[in-house]
């Protein structure tokens, strides 16, 4: 008897060690390699459950901040999407602190030019794109929100009369320019240089010294007399079909004052700079990115109860663009079984386009909980890092890879069989950020954050679309892998 018994808690020991090693994460490399084991349909079998999705449209909240690239340019016509624009708008004020920028405003002779720079990071699109850049006055009082703008945001009030404009080929923003200041040249590549009209640094040398430059709240008080600039592309660009993305967070980013002045008889040249308004004490500042879409394609508004839709084509652009909800009602009726893999797989479909607007860098794909009106993140299968502020995408999924896209599911699966628990409908989005409620790993006691957290999915802001196989596609489908043994 005592053997029997032995020989029974040996045998459930061995059973849960197999069974705890079967269900932890594998690196996603193809299903079938030696990973896994073999699909002999005797011990380990692969099967397939129908994914069922629609298209939705994003009502989006990103904010760009300080410190994250902007976009400015116009897309006209992407094939499968529509059209994409992109305006910033920032503060500025003097580069020196508490004393008059143009050395003595009597001794000015001439105001030589006056220059916009911005440091340029890249590109999405088509690069050989030629677009006018327009700068104008921010005329908005409600242009002062230190805590940032939505994308979706309206564009700001500005004065009718634009302060310059350059047309540019957008191919030539990464080549070196030469600026020469008296005896002193400065080689420089990556920058957009936009002349204003000289009358704009005249205007900033007669502003009163006590009241603007030297008084102990400069910032503001230059703030009131001059509120920002806004950066447009034109409509009548000659050729829309890119976004360009820059930096505020540059030394490089600046409007720049040339002039000569008189001393001791003698004519010198001189250089003002005017910097991005850095809210004092923060890392925020007086800037907005306004992107508005106007997609070809009509997306059903969000709506949970209009039941499960079946889309052919699922429509993926990144944020402020849209997004896709699937629903897998076969998890339902999926025996208990020791899962070693579930994935869920589609494929980019060819389309008029795609050599140009490229694919975003990363999709995402998280949980709708309908009854709280809220998003979590798969839990066990997404497991964030709140010391580095990352995720691993490489196990996690949602890049592209072999021409296709893959999410590793393999933890929610096996708690959905093994705990019965509840089958998730899904979102599919790229999005620049996201706002879940984060379920922690099992480990920690599958706690879910008390509020919202914003996890950085992509670096830039309306980049990437791409147009993927529904579930009912005939030729590539949108379905969740799994491969399983039978307990």
């Amino acid at each position: 008897m005592k053997l029997k018994f032995l020989l029974f808690f040996i045998g459930l020991g061995t059973w849960i060690v197999f069974f705890n090693n079967s269900c932890t994460k594998i690196t996603p490399t193809d299903i079938g390699t030696d990973l896994l084991p073999a699909v002999d349909n005797v011990h380990t079998f692969e099967t397939y459950l129908r994914v069922y999705a629609d298209n939705y449209l994003m009502k989006d909240s990103s904010v760009i901040n300080y410190t994250d690239d902007h976009a400015l340019g116009i897309i006209e016509d992407d094939p499968g999407f529509g059209k994409t624009e992109a305006e910033i708008y920032f503060g500025i004020v003097p580069g020196t602190a508490a004393q008059y920028p143009f050395e003595n405003a009597d001794s000015i002779i001439a105001m030589d030019s006056v220059v916009l720079s911005l440091a340029y990071t890249g590109l999405y699109g088509d690069s050989n794109s030629v677009q006018q850049f327009n700068v104008f006055e921010i005329e908005d009082p409600a242009f002062k929100d230190s805590t940032g703008y939505p994308v979706s945001h309206p564009g700001f009030a500005t004065a009718f009369n634009e302060l310059g404009s350059a047309t540019v080929s957008l191919n030539t923003l990464k080549d070196e320019k030469t600026i020469v200041v008296k005896s002193d040249t400065q080689v420089v590549s990556n920058l957009l240089r936009i002349p204003l009209d000289t009358n704009l640094g005249k205007r900033f040398a007669a502003y009163d010294t006590n009241t603007v430059y030297v008084s102990s709240n400069r910032d503001s008080a230059f703030q009131r007399v001059f509120n920002g600039l806004a950066i447009k592309a034109a409509e009548s660009s000659p050729g829309k079909a890119a976004l360009t993305y820059y930096s505020l967070y540059n030394e490089n980013t600046k409007l720049t004052c040339y002039f000569r002045i008189k001393r001791n008889g003698a004519t010198d040249t001189l250089a003002v700079d005017f910097n991005v308004y850095i809210i004092p004490g923060t890392y925020n500042a007086y800037n907005a990115n306004i992107v508005r879409r106007t997609p070809l394609h009509g997306y059903a508004a969000l709506d949970t109860a209009i039941g499960v839709m079946d889309a052919e084509e699922l429509y993926l652009q990144s944020s402020p663009g849209s997004y896709a909800i699937l629903n897998i009602p076969g998890l339902d009726t999926l025996q208990n079984s020791i899962i070693h893999r579930a994935e869920l797989e589609f494929s980019p479909i060819d389309q008029p386009g795609n050599e140009i607007y490229t694919t975003p860098d990363l999709l995402f794909i998280d949980m709708v909980d309908s009854a709280n009106q809220r998003f979590l993140t798969v839990p066990d299968d997404f497991n964030y890092s709140f010391t580095n502020y990352t995720y691993d995408y490489t196990t996690f999924g949602g890049y592209l890879k072999n021409d296709r896209f893959f999410f590793n599911l393999t933890r929610y699966v096996q708690n959905k069989v093994t705990k019965d628990s509840k089958n998730y409908t899904l979102r599919l989005s790229a999005p620049e950020t996201t706002l879940d409620y984060y379920i922690y790993p099992k480990e920690s006691g599958s706690l879910i954050t008390a509020s919202r957290v914003a996890f950085r999915i992509n670096a830039r802001i309306a980049k990437g679309r791409t147009i993927v196989g529904g579930g009912s596609h005939p030729l590539q489908p949108m379905r969740l892998r799994i491969i399983y043994s039978k307990i």
